[in-house]
């Protein structure tokens, strides 16, 4: 049981943005159907396996043809007893299916409609399509970074937090006041919020933060190399550079005329981060973490994650393991928790079109129709 038990949800998203999303739905107890071509369904089944189970846990999978007008009629049966739509379709192909937001909403005027896209359907560039690395080049973030930000996907996941967080809102909102809202959520807007500090700072000083910089500005922020790995120090105060130099043994630091202010620390970065990498080179990252920590300083170690999924506190587990086919996988759960307690077990991504059976007789569909649709090729090949 959850928040949002009874809940329906279809989902027709494919890759991270949009089923992110809709994946929290299911940790908070929505029944999410997620709608998939019988040809191969989300891409990232075969192109990113992992990817696909990371996102499409707890949901049921329906193999429909939405090229044919009964598998898009299929739809609209289903979304007469929905509580959400959700869509990622390229700019303009949910209108050509007849899955548009106008078109749902009469077959359900409480349908809340959630579109997800590359950038602003209103703006000059709603036909466009893109991913996170395009977003990450047009929003400026590539400049801000000096690089792409690669592997990690944070504009997608960021947008999935924002879609979900978009639609529990709106849920929230009809059933206090009846109004039914759509939602449009965009990578490019997301990646905008992202850099919201930099955005501002630039619109008063002119100025992009310079990255390169940083390490003038804050001398003893950032990466010391201790004799096992890396320690990231976050001593931004003066109490936290007079505990420092204690910790490490060189307690005449604070007195040294190069550094006993934060001003000639500045000018003198180079000869202070010498000194400071030596003294930490003298012992490992959890010695570091335990006597920073013990004085107040915000710190931690660099770890791999090896190292991570070896040391997972076991009263947290905020992992939990998955069967991937003969393998088993190690898997987040959703960030947050109730009472103190994590979110129920998931269960494994569904197959292509486990689940298309179960979900059109709950739609009243009968067997005998079942049947015909998979014989014409309009539904997958469901279990029988």
């Amino acid at each position: 049981m959850g928040a949002l038990s009874g809940t329906r949800v279809i989902d027709l998203t494919n890759a991270i943005a949009g089923s992110s999303a809709t994946r929290l739905l299911t940790d908070l107890g929505a029944d999410v159907v997620k709608i998939e071509a019988p040809s191969g369904g989300d891409f990232t089944r075969a192109l990113m396996p992992f990817i696909f189970q990371s996102h499409n846990r707890n949901k049921r999978s329906l193999a429909v043809d939405l090229r044919a007008q009964e598998g898009v009629a299929l739809v609209h049966r289903l979304v007469g007893s929905a509580d959400i739509f959700v869509q990622s379709l390229r700019p303009g192909a949910a209108a050509e299916l007849g899955l548009d937001r106008a078109t749902l909403q009469a077959l359900n005027p409480r349908l809340i409609y959630a579109s997800f896209s590359a950038f602003n359907p209103q703006g000059p560039s709603a036909p466009r399509r893109g991913v996170d690395a395009v977003t990450q080049a047009e929003s400026g973030m590539v400049a801000m970074q000096g690089c792409l930000l690669g592997n990690l996907s944070y504009i997608d996941t960021t947008a999935g937090l924002a879609l979900s967080h978009a639609i529990l809102a709106a849920l929230l909102n009809r059933d206090r006041t009846g109004q039914v809202d759509s939602i449009e959520v965009n990578l490019f807007d997301t990646a905008l919020y992202m850099q919201s500090a930099p955005i501002a700072e630039f619109s008063v000083t002119g100025h992009l933060a310079d990255q390169s910089a940083y390490l003038a500005r804050f001398p003893v922020v950032g990466l010391f190399e201790a004799s096992d790995g890396q320690v990231q120090v976050a001593a931004y105060y003066e109490h936290d550079w007079i505990a420092l130099c204690n910790i490490i043994g060189r307690p005449e630091l604070v007195q040294d005329e190069r550094f006993r202010e934060p001003r000639r620390r500045r000018i003198h970065v180079a000869e202070l981060r010498e000194i400071m990498n030596k003294e930490f080179q003298r012992q490992s990252r959890r010695h570091w973490v335990e006597r920073l920590t013990d004085s107040g300083i915000l710190c931690g170690a660099v770890r791999d994650y090896g190292e991570i999924l070896s040391d997972m506190d076991g009263a947290h587990q905020p992992v939990e393991p998955i069967a991937i086919g003969a393998r088993v996988a190690t898997c987040v759960r959703a960030p947050f928790r109730f009472n103190g307690a994590p979110v129920a077990d998931t269960r494994p991504a569904p197959a292509l079109g486990a689940d298309t059976r179960a979900v059109l007789l709950d739609a009243g569909l009968l067997p005998a129709e079942i049947n015909q649709l998979q014989r014409r090729g309009i539904i997958g090949d469901p279990p029988l």
